[in-house]
């Protein structure tokens, strides 16, 4: 009777054990473990950790440089382009500081074949899910903020303020996290939330599109005014704040487009044709996909930094504690260069853009041939 009991209750400890297992294993996309994976599978899920190990700091540093910058800068928060950029890092702040962790963690526990490893997947999906809808809900409010200031200028300087705009990024982060809450509760809304999601990111990428196509026939209309010299040189002037602003927009949606458009394909082929691929295809299709959207946030301070001058300089100044702004550009102009139009004297004196030297220029001609003419 005793043997009986003792083995009764070592399986029923076996089963226990299973069911936590497949607990774990149950939330899984994939469907399956990862066991005995081919030398090739961990050679590139190794190659795939070592990257986001060597990128993730980075990450997260520059995203944070970018909102400490916006947020002590007065010269970069005075432009609303830049507070919604500094936004958009917040999202991308969490993919250095969780996310990539944690999906290294995940793929080195997948190669130890520990069940844990599929438990902390569940929160890495989750957490990446709300994060990749939050960006999307960000990217809409960029291009939104330049559709107003191109289209709509006056109404712009009435409807686009930094209260409004905070209020707009927290509901950016927490409708996507509302809307994920359930999931977890209950599984049997996985469908309609999706569906839900999916509707959502479709009517944002379309707004997006569309924004986008109207602003550029408004640029490409307030060009030709220029041309034709209808326009006031403070006009002239906002315009091309305006354009610039609009052009590193659309730099930041087409990296967007190239990291997602690819990680999207990989994972839906790895799910689509799971039953017909090989499981370690299936894992490294879908750790090829994931890899590739997270370093999408290392991208954006990049871009930032590169085409913005004052982004440069703040970044110098904050790394370099003892550095005023007057030497930060003074450092950054020997790194990257003098700015376009800048002309540097021996003494390392600045004089101001070629344009207005020659205006002075003209000036001084112009008056020369006025005293010319009245002279007797």
């Amino acid at each position: 009777m005793r043997q009986q009991s003792a083995e009764k209750s070592r399986k029923n400890a076996m089963n226990s054990s299973d069911t936590m297992h497949l607990g774990c294993e149950a939330d899984l996309l994939l469907g399956k473990r990862l066991q005995q994976p081919s030398p090739v599978a961990v050679a590139i899920l190794i190659f795939i950790i070592i990257i986001h190990i060597l990128t993730f700091p980075f990450t997260a540093v520059l995203n944070a440089l970018v909102m400490i910058a916006v947020k002590t800068k007065s010269q970069l928060r005075a432009h609303k382009s830049n507070i919604l950029l500094a936004l958009l890092a917040s999202t991308d702040f969490t993919v250095g500081v969780f996310i990539q962790p944690s999906f290294v963690a995940v793929l080195v526990l997948f190669l130890l074949d520990k069940p844990s490893g599929y438990c902390l997947m569940r929160v890495v999906r989750f957490v990446m899910a709300s994060q990749m809808q939050a960006s999307l809900f960000h990217l809409v409010l960029i291009s939104g903020e330049r559709y107003l200031a191109m289209k709509h200028p006056f109404a712009y300087v009435t409807i686009v303020n930094d209260c409004r705009l905070l209020v707009a990024s927290a509901l950016a982060w927490l409708l996507p996290v509302i809307l994920h809450i359930p999931l977890a509760v209950d599984k049997t809304l996985l469908t309609p939330i999706n569906n839900t999601l999916a509707g959502l990111s479709v009517a944002s990428i379309t707004f997006i599109i569309s924004c986008h196509i109207t602003v550029y026939c408004e640029t490409r209309r307030h060009e030709q005014k220029i041309a034709a010299q209808q326009v006031t040189r403070e006009a002239r002037e906002q315009f091309q704040k305006d354009k610039k602003a609009l052009k590193l927009t659309t730099i930041i949606l087409a990296v967007v487009m190239l990291c997602f458009v690819p990680a999207v394909i990989f994972v839906s082929v790895a799910l689509r044709f799971r039953n017909k691929l090989s499981l370690e295809t299936v894992y490294i299709f879908s750790s090829l996909g994931m890899s590739v959207m997270l370093l999408n946030a290392l991208f954006n301070p990049i871009i930032y930094s590169v085409r913005i001058r004052r982004f440069r300089v703040a970044f110098i100044e904050l790394t370099c504690r003892t550095l005023n702004s007057s030497e930060a550009e003074e450092i950054e102009m020997r790194v990257f260069g003098a700015p376009k139009g800048v002309v540097r004297l021996e003494g390392g004196q600045q004089h101001g853009s070629l344009d207005q030297q020659n205006v002075q220029q003209a000036n001084v001609n112009n008056s020369g041939n006025h005293k010319s003419d009245i002279l007797p």
